[in-house]
């Protein structure tokens, strides 16, 4: 009787966690798809007019046909007036496998991400004690900044956009100045509409 008990315990212990793991793989998955960004919950929202205007600032050029497309960005819901800025951020990969994905920065969280790339491209092998090293820079919109030591022994970047699914391109560490400029460039283009 005791064998009994001890494997309908186990069953009913069994079916209690595959159902906790559900809940956790149920939430992790719908996660995903939630807006992270102000911009993106502005997006959103269904049963409104949202009038987006965006300025493409350039495009940076990486290896293995890769590349990152930055644009200013203004949303603007013309019956409320109310209005969200930032800029984004698409990643693209070409040749055999076409690939893209758009992360979006809020306008508030342009400056940390200067600061971030600024952090980043300062760090090689004399700041770490070991051999090799990598170092991130993470948005809100799941938009990652990645400088790292490469096989040969250099400096790489890679930026990599979205979580699930995501868009990698590949650059040379001297990229990031560019990256970093054209980011510059577009926070300018909307520091000269906001304040109108």
């Amino acid at each position: 009787m005791k064998k009994v008990y001890t494997i309908v315990g186990a069953i009913l212990l069994s079916l209690q966690t595959l159902s906790g793991f559900s809940q956790i793989t149920t939430s992790v998955a719908t996660n995903p798809d939630k807006p992270k960004t102000k911009l993106e919950s502005f997006i959103a929202q269904d049963g409104i007019v949202l009038v987006t205007s965006f300025s493409t600032i350039g495009t940076v050029q990486g290896l293995y046909d890769s590349s990152v497309i930055i644009q200013s960005q203004e949303v603007a819901n013309p019956t409320s007036g109310r209005k969200e800025h930032g800029i984004t951020i698409e990643v693209k990969q070409s040749g055999r496998i076409e690939r893209e994905h758009t992360s979006y920065v809020d306008y508030d969280e342009i400056e940390s991400l200067l600061k971030g790339l600024d952090y980043i491209d300062k760090i090689d092998k004399s700041s770490v004690k070991l051999d090799d090293f990598q170092a991130d820079y993470k948005t809100k919109g799941d938009l990652k900044f990645t400088t790292y030591t490469s096989k040969g022994g250099e400096i790489k970047l890679s930026i990599t956009s979205g979580r699930i699914g995501s868009t990698n391109s590949y650059h040379n560490k001297s990229d990031i100045a560019s990256v970093r400029n054209l980011l510059v460039t577009a926070k300018t283009k909307l520091d000269s509409i906001k304040q109108k």
